[in-house]
């Protein structure tokens, strides 16, 4: 008999661990921001490496934080945010 997607999804939710919400919450937070800096660097005609330039962030944390790898530190968020002339709010959700 086949299965339907809302039984399939309820024994996946049952075996995922108790801060899995908080986890999703911080990825989408990671890929909503990253989406805001690329637009924003991309309109200001800025490759990674001069952003990284401009606010002395490492071009590798630029690269994750792009990709929705990992989230910026409260201090590189600002410096991003002031070397490309835009409110650090820019980048809330």
């Amino acid at each position: 008999m086949p299965r339907s997607y809302k039984d399939v999804t309820a024994s996946r939710r049952e075996r995922l661990p108790a801060d899995a919400g908080a986890h999703r919450e911080r990825v989408e937070r990671a890929y909503d921001l990253s989406v805001r800096l690329v637009e924003l660097r991309e309109r200001l005609g800025l490759t990674q490496a001069e952003l990284a330039a401009r606010c002395d962030v490492d071009p590798g944390d630029i690269g994750r934080i792009e990709r929705g790898a990992s989230l910026p530190t409260d201090r590189e968020l600002r410096r991003i945010a002031e070397s490309l002339g835009v409110d650090v709010r820019h980048f809330d959700a």
